[in-house]
């Protein structure tokens, strides 16, 4: 069972004034200890509930409690944080304008030092949905074509952010992104780099349950292109890749093989 993580510094609670503090810290911050602690508890002193706190490297999203609370006494608490922690630069203060929301307006999202655009399970199933419906013929060759070369641009991307590094690696670190970013859960069972051949078990593939719960009983074209274009830049020579299991078909999960061509 995997735990689920909150990937946009945001926060929905009806009724509450949501105030944003968005600190910045110096590079000493990372080795020192305490830094949190003495923040917490000057927001504490000004009698301020802190409801949610999101770490990035030199970066905190703190969201505050705020109703009720004048905007002199949310500029003193940032001042206070500022004065009373060592290693806090800078710090930005965004005041509520939605009832019960607020979301940290000073940050995108990237991922390995390029933009990310995050996709909730909502907007990638209209994605496939929209295709299916639009293309009556070819929907899955569509989808197929797509991810092909997403993978093989995620391959590329790695060498680039990463550098040269062994085989297996680049494989475990792709495993390890399918999963973070929400495809699915890989679970290998079978990892011969030199002969071509690779399998994994996916459970909760979110292309395949897309499907399944629009009655259509056709494996993924997503997730098997993605896959595909992945090991054919990684192995340096085409691959194959077959969906042998799938929840579409009544299996309790996934199975996909790759073997080189």
């Amino acid at each position: 069972m995997y735990k689920k993580f909150e990937v946009v510094p945001s926060l929905y609670i009806p009724g509450k004034d949501i105030t944003v503090l968005h600190v910045e810290f110096l590079e000493e911050a990372l080795e020192a200890v305490g830094v949190l602690r003495d923040l917490t508890a000057i927001i504490a002193m000004k009698g301020i509930s802190i409801l949610k706190i999101h770490f990035t490297g030199l970066y905190a999203t703190i969201f505050l409690d705020t109703t009720g609370k004048s905007p002199k006494e949310v500029e003193e608490t940032a001042e206070a944080l500022i004065k009373g922690v060592k290693f806090i630069k800078k710090v930005d203060i965004q005041i509520p304008e939605v009832k019960g929301f607020a979301i940290d307006k000073t940050v995108i999202p990237t991922f390995f030092n390029e933009r990310a655009i995050i996709l909730r399970e909502s907007a990638f199933k209209s994605i496939i949905e929209g295709i299916f419906k639009s293309l009556k013929v070819v929907p899955q060759t569509v989808l197929y074509i797509i991810s092909r070369e997403m993978g093989e641009n995620f391959f590329k991307r790695h060498v680039e952010t990463m550098g040269v590094m062994d085989k297996r690696s680049y494989a475990l670190i792709a495993e390890q992104i399918f999963r973070g970013i929400g495809f699915g859960i890989p679970e290998n069972v079978k990892m011969d780099l030199e002969g071509g051949e690779v399998e994994y078990i996916v459970y909760d593939c979110v292309e395949c349950k897309i499907n399944l719960e629009a009655g259509r009983r056709v494996k993924s074209s997503l997730i098997r292109g993605l896959i595909e274009g992945y090991y054919s830049k990684l192995l340096n020579r085409e691959v194959e890749c077959i969906e042998e299991e799938c929840i579409t078909q009544g299996n309790d999960k996934c199975r996909i093989k790759i073997k080189a061509v």
